[in-house]
């Protein structure tokens, strides 16, 4: 395996773990406070089992779906970096690398789960179906991106 292909997804795993995790976590939060709201008694075993199983649960599905939709986002972010010359390793373009990857992360997940309603006629993550729930979701999008950024910078400012 080339250099570059190693870590190139040795930036990418980490980072889709941080956008899957965040957002399996949202929306089990967000499951978790609709049942409060009808009085369903939780206690704090109930909300980590609940966490932990969504993790689980929604690996499979849509762990590969936010892995496709960051890959395709990051993939076409980093040609807009090559084309703008922001992948030298100085602050300002550091910043704006970081930028730009935050928005192809919380767009790309705006995107995919905007495109989850009309492809299938339901919203599959009941976490985003509030628009606190849609902005949450997008959030750990923008999380991921800013994280493989910053992991991406960091090594080639190595080099």
């Amino acid at each position: 395996m080339r250099h570059s292909t190693r870590r190139a997804i040795f930036h990418f795993v980490p980072s889709w773990a941080v956008g899957f995790l965040l957002a399996s976590l949202f929306h089990s939060i967000s499951v978790l406070m609709g049942l409060v709201q009808i009085s369903v008694a939780l206690n704090v075993s109930d909300w980590l089992s609940m966490i932990w199983q969504d993790a689980l649960g929604l690996l499979p599905t849509y762990g590969a779906i936010i892995a496709v939709t960051l890959l395709l986002a990051f993939l076409i972010t980093h040609f807009i970096v090559k084309q703008l010359n922001l992948h030298e390793a100085k602050s300002a373009t550091s910043t704006s690398r970081s930028i730009l990857f935050a928005a192809a992360g919380g767009l790309s997940f705006l995107l995919m789960l905007l495109a989850m309603q009309p492809v299938l006629n339901v919203t599959l993550i009941a976490g985003a179906r509030s628009t606190l729930g849609l902005v949450a979701q997008c959030f750990a999008g923008v999380c991921a991106g800013i994280f493989y950024s910053q992991l991406s910078d960091s090594s080639s400012s190595q080099r």
